[in-house]
C-alpha cells in the first residue's frame, strides 16, 4: 500500500515538474515570437495546425478541438490572423453551416519565418532548462525516455 502511495506522489511530482517545464519553455518561446514577429504562441500553434492539415480543408471546430480551445477563443485567434492576412475563413463547400479556415500565401511564407524562430528558441529554452536545478533532472528524464 505504501508503495502505491509513493508512486502516486511521484506521479504528482512528475506532473508538476512537467507543467513547470512546459510553462517555462512556452514563456521563453512566446516572448521571442512576440518580439521578433509580433505573433503570440497560440497564433503560431494555430497556423502550424492549419499547415499540418495539408490540402485538406480544416473546419474551425476541428481546429478548436485540435488546439484544445473553445469556439470563442479560437474565433478571436482566427480574426487576428485574418486581419494580418495570414488565414482566410469561409463557408464549407460541403456543408454551408461549417466555417473552414486555410492559410493564405502570405500565411505560408510568414509561417516559415516563425517556424525558424520557434525551433531556435525551443532549443535555447531546453538548454536553459537543463541548467536549472529544478528542471534539469526532469529534462534528463524526459530525454532518456524518448
Amino acid at each position: 500500500m505504501a508503495t502505491i502511495s509513493r508512486q502516486r506522489e511521484s506521479d504528482v511530482e512528475l506532473w508538476w515538474q512537467l507543467s513547470r517545464l512546459s510553462g517555462y519553455v512556452s514563456q521563453v518561446v512566446e516572448r521571442k515570437l512576440l518580439r521578433s514577429h509580433g505573433i503570440a504562441l497560440t497564433d503560431f500553434v494555430a497556423l502550424s495546425t492549419i499547415r499540418e492539415a495539408g490540402q485538406r480543408t480544416l473546419q474551425m471546430q476541428e481546429l478548436a478541438d485540435e488546439m484544445g480551445l473553445n469556439q470563442s477563443t479560437l474565433s478571436r485567434v482566427a480574426a487576428r490572423l485574418e486581419r494580418s492576412e495570414l488565414v482566410k475563413r469561409g463557408n464549407s463547400e460541403h456543408d454551408r453551416r461549417c466555417i473552414v479556415i486555410e492559410l493564405t500565401d502570405t500565411g505560408r511564407q510568414e509561417l516559415e519565418r516563425y517556424t525558424e524562430t520557434f525551433r531556435r528558441e525551443l532549443s535555447t529554452a531546453f538548454e536553459m532548462a537543463a541548467l536549472s536545478p529544478a528542471l534539469s533532472p526532469l529534462l534528463s528524464r524526459v530525454r532518456t525516455e524518448q
